[in-house]
């Protein structure tokens, strides 16, 4: 009898899996890379953009598949692959390989490659797991074109065995929206993390699933009987029959703790002696909505706005953003939410915040969050401006990060006050009253002036 194995990665979708292991290739994708001549260029650059017509219409055909998946993990699929679409229009990806095709003389698999590794470079480089997580998104859109390019079918998981407790490398998200969690036990990958999107539609689809098990591939065969603890973060391969009947066990008192806890959802979260208590979600991404809706939330207490300004290379529009906010706010309903102001530092992907600006004043403690919107009048500005019309929408509270000082909140506000004032004299309706402005307490000189904020 084989011997039983423990493996520790992170939890990212509670609940326990039991079942037998079917381990997924790679699915890697064998890029040829080549230089070309000059009258190569042009052909390359249709090959490139035929690839990208194609992804496309695949998103599009996986966007109706969305459409007939219920509940959160339907929702939330279907804003995803809007941000794939988003990521195939004229996105850096998309641009930064063509130019290199005609720049750098290579291939349309090598221009596609060339332009992730730069892109991962200054991700992987920045101080914020969200942020950088978002290169998983990245990555599977350039993916989807090699597949194109090198015309590589796509695996489908009809194939697997019900009760499968599926082992990989590395899921996608739109892998992870293909398993059925009627035939499919849980998950388990050697990639991956807890801010990213294949842990939110694991968490959306209440599939068991750890996520970042180092050496787990080379640990288990497909056969192996395997549990996987959502919660814990733990994977045993080849478990003594002591060990499954514990987890099985476990899993029963988790079944009925969340139907007990089901039925007090919809209940005002109130303590023995009366107090009532306000929980409010953070969210970081559009796609948490529908878990946060269904969770009952008593509101939004931060909403990270990072996410308006990933993957290009300007910045959006007062329309873009006032739309997205929108999209958030109207799920939330009379629920306030709390929008953070934009929170970057030198991070290429919004390059133009930091137009005129040394790059060197920028560290993790010194021009990034209000000062660097301060620095960027116009910006904070037209991001105040979105916030101030989709307020008229539902309750807006606005958050400002790395405060470190009493004047840098009344410059912010009294810019609130002028982007308010335009938009009257534009005639856009707005709150009576400017929303609420509040300070994160994260740096020193925030925490010794606190009373003062």
């Amino acid at each position: 009898m084989a011997k039983e194995q423990n493996f520790e990665g992170l939890g990212v979708a509670p609940g326990i899996a039991i079942g037998p292991a079917y381990v997924r290739e790679s699915g890697a994708v064998d890029v040829p890379e080549r230089r070309i001549l000059k009258k190569e260029v042009p052909g390359e650059q249709r090959r490139l953009a035929a690839s990208v017509r194609l992804a496309r219409r695949q998103i599009k055909a996986l966007q109706k598949r969305a459409a007939d998946t219920p509940g959160a993990a339907g929702e939330e699929l279907t804003i995803l692959l809007d941000a794939y679409l988003q990521m195939l229009e004229d996105s850096r990806l998309v641009r930064g390989a063509q130019r290199r095709i005609a720049a750098a003389r290579i291939n349309a698999e090598a221009a596609v490659n060339a332009e992730i590794a730069d892109i991962a470079k200054v991700f992987q480089a920045m101080d914020d797991a969200y942020i950088a997580a978002r290169l998983d998104d990245i990555r599977e859109v350039g993916n989807r074109l090699q597949r194109n390019l090198t015309r590589t079918p796509i695996r489908p998981f009809s194939a697997v065995p019900e009760g499968s407790v599926i082992i990989a490398e590395q899921l996608t998200p739109a892998d992870t929206a293909q398993l059925d969690p009627a035939r499919i036990a849980g998950a388990a990958t050697m990639l991956g993390g807890t801010e990213g999107h294949t842990a939110i539609m694991a968490r959306a689809l209440g599939l068991p699933t750890v996520l970042g098990v180092s050496g787990l591939i080379e640990g288990v065969n497909t056969g192996d009987m395997v549990i996987v603890d959502g919660a814990t973060g733990q994977v045993i391969v080849n478990p003594a029959p002591r060990t499954i009947a514990a987890h099985e066990r476990r899993r029963a008192d988790l079944a009925r703790q969340t139907r007990r806890l089901d039925r007090l959802r919809s209940l005002a979260a109130i303590t023995r002696d009366g107090t009532e208590i306000n929980l409010q979600a953070n969210v970081e991404l559009p796609i948490e909505m529908a878990t946060v809706a269904q969770a009952g939330a008593a509101g939004i207490g931060l909403l990270r706005s990072e996410f308006m300004f990933m993957n290009r290379d300007d910045i959006p529009s007062e329309d873009e953003q006032t739309q997205a906010l929108v999209d958030v706010i109207g799920v939330m309903g009379d629920r306030p939410v709390t929008v953070r102001t934009l929170d970057v530092g030198a991070e290429k992907p919004v390059a133009a915040l930091l137009n005129g600006i040394d790059e060197g004043a920028v560290s993790t403690l010194g021009l990034r969050g209000i000062r660097l919107s301060l620095a960027q009048v116009d910006v904070l500005e037209t991001q105040f401006r979105a916030i101030l019309r989709a307020g008229n929408r539902g309750h807006v509270r606005i958050l400002l990060p790395m405060v470190s000082n009493v004047a840098e909140v009344r410059k912010a506000r009294e810019i609130l006050k002028r982007a308010a004032a335009k938009l009257r004299r534009r005639r856009v309706k707005i709150p009576e009253h400017l929303p609420p402005v509040g300070v994160m307490i994260e740096v020193p000189g925030a925490a010794l002036a606190a009373d003062a904020l």
